[in-house]
């Protein structure tokens, strides 16, 4: 399997900020985002043996442990890894996704307690293909990372789609971190207008910045 890193640290993003975690990154994604902050870097690509995988995990099991972060990249596009490795892992299992491969979530929803769901503009109908397969389960919350030049309509049919499904699905609009390619941050009035939009269909709307980069942390 191919692993970016795997490491001990808080999560710095979502509904379950703050909790100690291990953080199993996995190496590459089937998009590319312009504010991706994890991009694929060939020289970071290691490949592990599930055994090898299992024996970095054991490291960190004297530590406080809230739950074991699949992330990437993209962990879906690893899904048969996941399915391998979860059988030996004892604790809670939290997916953090772009939400593009619904297929590879219906095989492994089982397996996780959490889900980190984001919603990439451009794949609405594989967003939407993935949150029907979530249906009806919880610890469940959506993320959309808010640009400076978001586009109303974008975030408007998030809005109307979970809303759709159940207003009580927590929505969490993430100001952008700049990256790369991406210099600016959203305004304070960016921010005032997409809680706005979102909470006209939505009861649980929050913003909440990536903690981890302000703590410089992994």
């Amino acid at each position: 399997m191919l692993i970016k890193d795997i490491f001990y640290s808080y999560q710095g993003e979502g509904l379950w900020i703050g909790y100690p975690q291990i953080f199993i990154r996995f190496y590459g994604c089937n998009i590319h985002c312009t504010y991706c902050d994890e991009p694929d870097i060939k020289a970071q690509k290691k490949v592990y043996a599930p055994e090898q995988v299992l024996k970095a995990v054991k490291e960190f099991q004297d530590k406080p442990i809230h739950s074991i972060s699949m992330t990437g990249g993209e962990p879906l596009a690893h899904y048969q890894s996941i399915q391998a490795l979860a059988p030996y892992l004892k604790y809670p299992l939290y997916l953090e996704s772009n939400a593009t491969l619904p297929e590879a979530l219906d095989e492994v929803k089982h397996l996780f307690r959490y889900f980190s769901m984001d919603y990439k503009p451009g794949y609405e109908l594989l967003f939407k293909k993935s949150m029907q397969v979530l249906s009806g389960r919880d610890h469940v919350f959506v993320k959309y990372v808010l640009l400076a030049d978001f586009i109303e309509q974008e975030l408007l049919f998030l809005a109307q789609t979970l809303a759709d499904m159940n207003t009580d699905l927590p929505l969490v609009i993430q100001p952008v971190t700049p990256f790369a390619s991406i210099t600016q941050s959203p305004t304070k009035d960016d921010i005032q207008r997409a809680i706005d939009l979102a909470s006209r269909y939505l009861d649980h709307v929050r913003v909440i910045p990536q903690t981890h980069k302000y703590l410089g942390l992994k």
